[in-house]
């Protein structure tokens, strides 16, 4: 109870710290159902960034990243913008590398220029300094916003997963 409590609050938050233009007319969020194509273009997007995040290839994630980019990693503190971003993922990627990546029971609402994907997965990672493959499980979710150009951009994420605080980048 106390988790979707919590996500609830997030989700909020998120949706309302994205304005729309004042001649724009409100539009609900609309679930899509697990399994369903939300939108060509934001399922286009988020299965390039994801793919690119298997394949710990951080040019490719950072193509569907937008400016002002909030990722929230587990036990640390926000990192806040495209260039803080892809640091953080080079110091991530300095300690581990993506062996997989299974993403499961897919949520995605989707309206007025924003999506909002919420999901579980199980994501196998191996030490670069040796040591076995574990899988860190956790769930997510992110907040992706479509440009006037029609092109979707990662923009908000948190998550939480098994792994403890002090074996991800940045945490002290």
């Amino acid at each position: 109870m106390r988790g979707a409590v919590i996500i609830a609050a997030v989700l909020s938050a998120a949706l309302l710290s994205c304005s729309k233009p004042e001649n724009e007319s409100p539009a609900a969020m609309v679930a899509v159902t697990p399994g369903a194509v939300a939108q060509p273009g934001f399922e286009i997007a988020t299965r390039d960034f994801h793919e690119a995040l298997r394949n710990d290839n951080t040019d490719g994630m950072m193509e569907h990243v937008a400016e002002d980019v909030v990722m929230m990693p587990p036990g640390e503190g926000a990192v806040r913008g495209k260039t803080a971003m892809r640091e953080w993922h080079g110091t991530f990627l300095s300690l581990y590398r993506t062996k997989s990546l299974k993403l499961d029971n897919r949520e995605i609402f989707v309206g007025n220029g924003l999506a909002v994907e919420i999901s579980t997965y199980a994501w196998g990672l191996q030490p670069v300094a040796g040591g076995e493959t574990f899988i860190d499980y956790g769930n997510y979710m992110q907040v992706w916003k479509q440009q006037p150009s029609g092109q979707w951009l990662f923009a908000r994420e948190i998550w939480n997963g098994s792994v403890p605080a002090q074996s991800t980048p940045g945490a002290s």
